[in-house]
C-alpha cells in the first residue's frame, strides 16, 4: 500500500477530473474543515523532535545524506551509510536479523512513539543483486494504512535505510464495527451520487488511517474499507468509512492512470509549407470505453494496464468540423503510457483540411480567450464546414466558418491557418459588436481579420501558398516603401480592409519596441478587440483604439501611448479625417451666389501636424457641362467661399475638400457613393409634405416588411430626426440595421399634382445600404425607378451616408393622369446590412409657375373640377370641365395657389445636422397654409441651414 496523498476537499468533486490532475485519495465533506496533504514535502535537515535519536544512529552507521518528511518527522531516506556494516554478509538471513535489530535499537527514530512488536515483515525480496526488507505497521494489531519501513543492502552491504512510519499513532477503537452490509452501502452511496452506478464488494479492515496535512499528522481514525466498482466514468474504489458508525472517511482511487499526448499534424501555415505536430486540444475522445475530453495539451488520462485505444473524430468542446467531401475524420489510435500519438493524412485533401481546421480554429479560439477571457462567445462550439464544393475562398457567417476545396488555381481554404483564423475573426467581430455602438463594417470587418492572423502568425503576410506554384501572400499589409491609404485605397472591401490591417500592423510593431515584444503584442491584441466591439467603421477604430489605450477616463489628456496610435493611424489616411471636425454651411441664394463656409474644429496631435492649409469649393450643375472649383479664402474658424448662382430651376451639386499640412484630404460629404451635396435654385409650391411626425399613415401612407415611423434607433442610423422626433425607416429598433433577404416598400397616397408644369421630390434621408450590386435602395414614382444606390464597378461602392442629405429628384416626366405615387424599397441579400432609408420632412413640390391650362387637354388646372379630354357632355365632365353633378352656375369651389418663394424652408434640426440645401418647405400645421409657408421663408433670410 502506498502513503496517503490527501487532497483538498474542493479539489475532490469529480470522479474523472481533469487529464493530469488524477487524485488517489479524496477526503469526504464530513472531513471538509480539515485541511488536506497536497503533495509530500521533504527537508534535509533533522526536525527538533529526531535530532537526539539521529544523532545516535549518525553515530552508528555515519549517513552520507537524509532526507526527512516535513509533515511527519520521520527520515524518508537514509543513504550512504560509511558505518553500516564492518564486513560483507552473504546470507539473506544475516541480513534480515540485522535489518530487525537496527529497527528495534532506532525505532524512536523511524516510527516514534511505536513498538518493535508494531512491526510485521511483508517484503523480502532480492532483484538487480538489491535485497529489499519491508515491515509493515500496525496498531493494536490493526494495519496503518500506508505505514511502513524498509531496508535495502546491496553487495553485502546496507546501502539505504527508508521510513514512511506513522508517529504517535493514537485512535479510538471499537470492539464491534458495522456490520458488512451498512458499510458496503455507505460506501456505495457516496460513490453513486457522482457515477450514478456503483456496485459494493469486498469489505476488509479495521484499519487505521492517518489523517496528514502538510504540516504535521492531525489524528487517526479506525475504519473499514469497502471496494466500490464504477463505470461511468470508470474508477475503483477503496472506500474508507468509519468502522464504529459506518460514515464515510476518505477513498482511494484504486485503477492507477496513466497519460499520453495526442497529436494531430497539421500545416503551419499552408499545405506545401511546414508541418508540425499539434495537440489535439479540447478533443472528444473514447479512452478504452469511455468518453473524456483531452486537455489543451491533447493529453489523455487512463487506466495503467498498458496502451489505451483512442478512438476520435474532429469534434470538441469548443469546434466541431464537418466535411462537404470525403470521408468524415475518424480514427483509432493505440496511445502508449506516458507517450504519444499522432492523427496524420497529409496526402488526403479532403482528410487533411478536416485535421487541419480543427487545430487552428481551436487555437484561434484559446489565442481570442487570452485576449478576452469574458468573451462568452468562445465558450460555444463553433461548426467548421470544410471541403465545400465550390474554390478559392472561405466565409464566416458569425457562428460558422466555412473552407472551400482546392482546384488547379488554389489550395483547399480548409488546410490554411491564416484563412482559418481570417475567418474566425469575422465572428469575433459579428459577435463582439456592442449593440447601438458598434457597427459591421464589410472593409473594417476584413481588415481586423486580417490582423488578428497575423498577430498569431506574426506576419504581416496573409496566407502565403493560398495560390498553388506561388508562396507569394493573399495579401501583404506591411508592404515595402509604401501604406494602404484612406480613403483612395479603400475599393474593393478586402483590398481596402489592408488600410486598417496596415494601421493595426504597423502599432504593434510600434508597441513591440515601445513596450517589449510580449507586453506590445498583448496590449496591441487588447486594443483591437475593445476597439471592434465598439467603431462602426475604419475611421471611428482610430478614437475607439485611443478609448481602449486611456488609463484614466480622460481622453483630454492623452492615452499612454497615444503618440505610437496617431503615427501607426495617420499613415493610412485614419487620423486626418478622424480627428479633424469640420462642418459645411450654406447660405440661401442670392443674384450674386450662394456662399458656403466650411467651419473647421480638428486640432493638433501628439506627434503629427494636423493644421488646415487651405480648402477648395468644387461644384458643378446637374445635368450640364458647366462646372467649377473655388479656392475658399481663410475665415474666422474656417474657410469660405461663393458659387456663382447659375439660374432658377436648376440644381447645382457641390463638395468641399480639405487640405491637411500632414498631406491628408478631407471630403465633404464623407460619401463615394454619393459624394456631391445638392441645391436647388429657384422657388418651389409644397403639394404635398410629410414630416413623418403624428400618424403618417392617416396621410395614406402603407407599410410592409421592416419599414416603421418613429424615432430613429442610432448606430448606423442618425441618433435624432433631421427635424422633430419622427422618421421613416428601416430597422426603427436597435441596432438600427435592416434584415437580410428583405424586400421591404413603403407606399405613398396618390398625389395630386395637376397643373404644374414641373413636379420634384425633395427630402431628407439618412441612408445606409451596401452597394446596389448586393443590396438596392430604390424610389418609384407610379411604378417606375426614378433613384437607385450606386452599383460600384467591382461592387464595393456602399452608401453610407452617414449625416443628414437633402435629395432632390424630377418627377416630371413620371407623371400619369396628373398624379404620383411614391414607393421606397429596401431589397437585401444574405449578407452585410446596413442601416437602410431614414426619411424625413419630404415634400412633392411644383417649381416655376401654375399652368393653367385649357378645358379639354386632360390636365385639371386651374378653376377645373375635371378634365376628360374632350368637350362632350353627358359624360361625367362637363363641356365646362365641372362635374356634371355639380351647379355649373356655382362649380366646385375657387381654387387657391400659393407659391412658395422659400429655396430652404425647412425648420432648424434638432441635430444641427447637415443636409444639401433644399427647395421644399414642409410645414402642414393647422391654420392657413399659406400664411405657414410665407412665415418660413420670412424667417429663411434671418438664418443659414447648418450641413
Amino acid at each position: 500500500m502506498t502513503a496517503l496523498c490527501w487532497l483538498a476537499p474542493d479539489a475532490a468533486q469529480a470522479l474523472v477530473p481533469p487529464a493530469g490532475k488524477r487524485p488517489s485519495f479524496q477526503l469526504a465533506a464530513g472531513s471538509a474543515g480539515m485541511t488536506a496533504r497536497s503533495s509530500r514535502a521533504v527537508i534535509h535537515d533533522a526536525p527538533p523532535a529526531a535530532r537526539a535519536a539521529y544523532r545516535r544512529l549518525a553515530a552508528a552507521l555515519d549517513p552520507g545524506d537524509v532526507m526527512w518528511d516535513a509533515a511527519t518527522g520521520v527520515p524518508l531516506r537514509i543513504w550512504g551509510l560509511k558505518g553500516a556494516v564492518p564486513r560483507a554478509i552473504s546470507s539473506r538471513a544475516l541480513e534480515l536479523r540485522s535489518a530487525e535489530d537496527l529497527l528495534g535499537r532506532h525505532l524512536d527514530l523511524l516510527a516514534p512513539g511505536s513498538n518493535a512488536t508494531d512491526f510485521v515483515l511483508v517484503g523480502d525480496d532480492v532483484s538487480s543483486g538489491i535485497h529489499s526488507l519491508g515491515f509493515a505497521q500496525h496498531y493494536h494489531g490493526r494495519p496503518v494504512i500506508g505505514g511502513q519501513i524498509s531496508f535495502r543492502f546491496k553487495g553485502g552491504r546496507l546501502a539505504m535505510i527508508g521510513s514512511e512510519a506513522l508517529p504517535k499513532v493514537k485512535a479510538v477503537l471499537t470492539d464491534s464495527p458495522v456490520a458488512d452490509a451498512v458499510a458496503r452501502e455507505r460506501a456505495r452511496e457516496w460513490i453513486a451520487r457522482e457515477a450514478g452506478s456503483a456496485s459494493a464488494d469486498v469489505v476488509e479492515g479495521p484499519f487505521i488511517l492517518p489523517l496528514v496535512d502538510d504540516e504535521r499528522v492531525r489524528g487517526y481514525r479506525e475504519v473499514l474499507r469497502v471496494t466500490v466498482a464504477a463505470t461511468a466514468p470508470v474508477g475503483r474504489w477503496a472506500v474508507y468509512v468509519d468502522a464504529a458508525t459506518g460514515e464515510p472517511v476518505a477513498r482511494e482511487q484504486l485503477l492507477r492512470f496513466a497519460s499520453g499526448n495526442l497529436k494531430i499534424n497539421a500545416p503551419v501555415r499552408g499545405p506545401n509549407g511546414q508541418r508540425l505536430e499539434f495537440a489535439a486540444a479540447n478533443l472528444g475522445v473514447v479512452v478504452n470505453g469511455a468518453a473524456t475530453v483531452t486537455s489543451i495539451t491533447g493529453a489523455v488520462s487512463f487506466a495503467d494496464g498498458g496502451p489505451a485505444s483512442v478512438a476520435t473524430t474532429v469534434a470538441g468542446s469548443f469546434v466541431a468540423v464537418a466535411s462537404e467531401a470525403g470521408a468524415p475524420a475518424a480514427t483509432n489510435l493505440v496511445l502508449p503510457p506516458g507517450g504519444q500519438v499522432t492523427w496524420t493524412a497529409s496526402t488526403d485533401e479532403f482528410l487533411d483540411a478536416q485535421l487541419t481546421t480543427y487545430v487552428h480554429a481551436d487555437r484561434v479560439k484559446q489565442v481570442v480567450r487570452g485576449i478576452a477571457p469574458d468573451f462568452a462567445f468562445l465558450d460555444q462550439q463553433m461548426p467548421a464546414i470544410v471541403n465545400i464544393n465550390d474554390v478559392c475562398n472561405a466565409f464566416a457567417d458569425g457562428e460558422t466558418i466555412n473552407f472551400f476545396r482546392s482546384d488547379a488555381q488554389c489550395q483547399n481554404s480548409g488546410r490554411i491557418a491564416d484563412v482559418v483564423y481570417h475567418e474566425f475573426g469575422h465572428n469575433v467581430h459579428f459577435q463582439g459588436i456592442i449593440p447601438g455602438v458598434g457597427f459591421a463594417d464589410g472593409a473594417l470587418s476584413e481588415g481586423i481579420s486580417d490582423f488578428l492572423s497575423a498577430t498569431i502568425t506574426d506576419s504581416s503576410a496573409l496566407a502565403p501558398g493560398f495560390f498553388n506554384g506561388s508562396e507569394e501572400p493573399l495579401r501583404e499589409l506591411d508592404p515595402q516603401g509604401s501604406e494602404w491609404h484612406f480613403p483612395e485605397d479603400n475599393t474593393e472591401i478586402h483590398d481596402g480592409g489592408r488600410i486598417i490591417g496596415g494601421a493595426l500592423w504597423d502599432l504593434r510593431k510600434a508597441l513591440r519596441n515601445k513596450l517589449g515584444a510580449g507586453p506590445g503584442v498583448t496590449h496591441v491584441n487588447h486594443l483591437w478587440f475593445e476597439a471592434i466591439r465598439r467603431a462602426t467603421d475604419m475611421p471611428t477604430m482610430y478614437p475607439e483604439v485611443l478609448l481602449a489605450d486611456d488609463d484614466d477616463g480622460d481622453l483630454g489628456n492623452g492615452t499612454p501611448n497615444e503618440c505610437e496610435i496617431n503615427v501607426a493611424f495617420d499613415a493610412h489616411g485614419l487620423v486626418g479625417p478622424s480627428a479633424v471636425a469640420a462642418e459645411v454651411l450654406t447660405s440661401a441664394p442670392t443674384p450674386d451666389g450662394v456662399v458656403v463656409d466650411l467651419v473647421v474644429s480638428g486640432q493638433q496631435k501628439v506627434c503629427l501636424n494636423l493644421n488646415p492649409l487651405g480648402a477648395e469649393l468644387h461644384w458643378r450643375v446637374r445635368g450640364e457641362q458647366q462646372n467649377g472649383m473655388v479656392q475658399m479664402t481663410a475665415s474666422a474658424g474656417g474657410f469660405s467661399g461663393v458659387m456663382p448662382n447659375v439660374g432658377e430651376g436648376k440644381v447645382i451639386e457641390y463638395q468641399v475638400r480639405l487640405l491637411l499640412q500632414g498631406g491628408s484630404t478631407v471630403v465633404f460629404p464623407k460619401n463615394p457613393a454619393d459624394d456631391t451635396y445638392e441645391l436647388y435654385l429657384g422657388p418651389v409650391t409644397n403639394i404635398f409634405c410629410e414630416t413623418f411626425e403624428a400618424n403618417p399613415g392617416d396621410q395614406g401612407w402603407m407599410l410592409t416588411g421592416d419599414w416603421a415611423f418613429g424615432p430613429p434607433a442610432g448606430g448606423p442610423d442618425p441618433a435624432t430626426a433631421f427635424n422633430g422626433n419622427g422618421v421613416a425607416g428601416n430597422g426603427l429598433t436597435p441596432p438600427g440595421t435592416y434584415e437580410s433577404f428583405l424586400e421591404s416598400h413603403m407606399l405613398g397616397p396618390v398625389i395630386d399634382v395637376s397643373g404644374h408644369s414641373t413636379v420634384r421630390l425633395q427630402m431628407h434621408r439618412w441612408l445606409e445600404v451596401e452597394d446596389a450590386t448586393f443590396d438596392q435602395a430604390l424610389v418609384l414614382v407610379n411604378g417606375e425607378e426614378v433613384w437607385m444606390n450606386s452599383a460600384g464597378g467591382d461592387g464595393n461602392v456602399n452608401h453610407l451616408d452617414g449625416e443628414w442629405r437633402f435629395q432632390d429628384i424630377d418627377l416630371t416626366p413620371f407623371v400619369a393622369n396628373g398624379q404620383v405615387q411614391l414607393e421606397f424599397i429596401l431589397e437585401s441579400d444574405e449578407a452585410l446590412e446596413f442601416g437602410g432609408w431614414n426619411i424625413d420632412e419630404l415634400c412633392v413640390v411644383g417649381t416655376g409657375s401654375v399652368t393653367q391650362g385649357t378645358c379639354g387637354d386632360g390636365i385639371i388646372s386651374g378653376v377645373e373640377a375635371c378634365d376628360d379630354g374632350n368637350l362632350q357632355a353627358g359624360d361625367g365632365c362637363s363641356p365646362s370641365c365641372m362635374l356634371e353633378t355639380d351647379d355649373p352656375t356655382t362649380g366646385p369651389g375657387p381654387v387657391f395657389t400659393v407659391t412658395d418663394t422659400d429655396t430652404d424652408t425647412d425648420t432648424d434640426s434638432a441635430t444641427g445636422g447637415g443636409d444639401k440645401e433644399s427647395g421644399c418647405g414642409c410645414n402642414q400645421g393647422a391654420g392657413d397654409l399659406g400664411a405657414a409657408i410665407l412665415a418660413l421663408g420670412g424667417l429663411v433670410v434671418l438664418r443659414r441651414r447648418r450641413r
